[in-house]
């Protein structure tokens, strides 16, 4: 395919354009130590940029608007002791820092779309997202991970729509006003505290009727239970892994997978070694099949039109085979090694993210 990335037609051969489910890359880049938009359409050291997207048949994604901690706290990131277990609970953020956060964040992705609107594109349709896999710019979905920026009677929502959000997962793995996150223990369940509060439910009403995706990922079970039993679109994770390979609780067990298909959703399968790998460890020496098995347990219990691709790149431990972006052919080729047919194969890349949206977004 030719794609067309900085005013000119690069020939990719062979490559797939990819549609990706998760990043965090505007939280680096845009972090005080990170590189801004210089970062980005030149490469620097992380897992996505311009080069690296270019390089690896990266089409779209979904650019997570994460907001840490106001004072740099270790307990903010995940932790595990030696045994795999959950060493802290990851403490609420207030409502007025992460919005100052949120606006900052916006206004630093118009800039970084500023920069370069021959190469980039924010996607807010589905023919948006269509033009990306044509070739045409990188594709840029805007999701917030994380809701604290939303008030309980959701009133920044409409003006979030309108600045371009079309995805948002209720919570991170903290508690806020919406429902409980889960932990990044190991070996552990998600089956832990309460499901979504009254205004978690209205916030999966009132997506659905703006036509605003909502991700289950970092849902604890009962709150996932919840989007299942209130949303009238398609279940997404978009980014999970499978709990019978490895006992994360961020993972989803096979009753969870069946639930998505049954909703005719799907989910996009996490790279982060610490889901992946079975004893839970983040060590990045993990072969490259270990991804190929999580994606093909989904598609055994779900079906093929219900997977897809969620990185995680820039928050995440990747294993060193795949190494950053430009590495989604490698993954592609070992797919393709192990019998995957070229329709099958766009499916997973890019042919299942597109039914989804279209439904969702429509």
């Amino acid at each position: 395919m030719g794609i067309v990335l900085g005013g000119m037609t690069e020939v990719c051969s062979g490559m797939l354009p990819i549609i990706d489910g998760h990043n965090d890359t505007l939280t680096r880049i845009f972090s005080e130590d990170g590189g801004g938009v210089s970062a980005f359409l030149n490469g620097d050291d992380g897992h996505l940029d311009l080069p690296k997207a270019r390089a690896g048949g990266f089409a779209a994604g979904f650019f997570a608007i994460y907001i840490p901690s106001k004072i740099k706290n270790p307990a903010d990131e995940p932790a595990r002791s030696e045994g795999g277990a959950w060493t802290f609970t990851p403490p609420s953020i207030d409502h007025e820092w992460a919005a100052s956060e949120t606006a900052r964040l916006l206004d630093c992705l118009d800039e970084l779309l500023s920069a370069a609107p021959e190469s980039l594109g924010l996607c807010t349709t589905v023919d948006d997202v269509r033009a990306s896999i044509n070739g045409e710019r990188l594709g840029i979905i805007q999701h917030i991970e994380g809701c604290e920026m939303i008030s309980p009677d959701l009133r920044e929502l409409p003006g979030l729509y309108e600045r371009g959000l079309r995805s948002l997962g209720p919570v991170w793995s903290r508690p806020n006003v919406f429902g409980t996150g889960i932990r990044f223990g190991w070996p552990s369940s998600s089956d832990v505290g309460p499901g979504l509060t009254a205004a978690g439910k209205n916030l999966i009403v009132a997506c659905n009727k703006l036509g605003i995706m909502i991700d289950l990922s970092h849902l604890n079970r009962a709150g996932f239970m919840d989007v299942a039993d209130i949303s009238s679109k398609p279940l997404v994770a978009t980014h999970c892994g499978c709990h019978a390979l490895c006992q994360s609780a961020r993972n989803l067990d096979d009753e969870q997978l069946r639930i998505i298909a049954e909703s005719n959703g799907l989910i996009g399968c996490n790279f982060f070694t610490g889901d992946l790998r079975g004893d839970g460890r983040f060590d990045t020496d993990m072969p490259m099949s270990r991804m190929a098995e999580h994606i093909e347990h989904i598609v055994t219990v779900c079906g093929i039109d219900h997977v897809a691709l969620g990185s995680d790149f820039d928050g995440a431990a990747m294993c060193d085979d795949l190494g950053d972006a430009s590495g989604l052919p490698k993954l592609i080729d070992l797919l393709r090694d192990r019998g995957w047919s070229e329709h099958d194969l766009t499916r997973l890349a890019y042919g299942n993210w597109m039914r989804v949206l279209d439904a969702t977004w429509n």
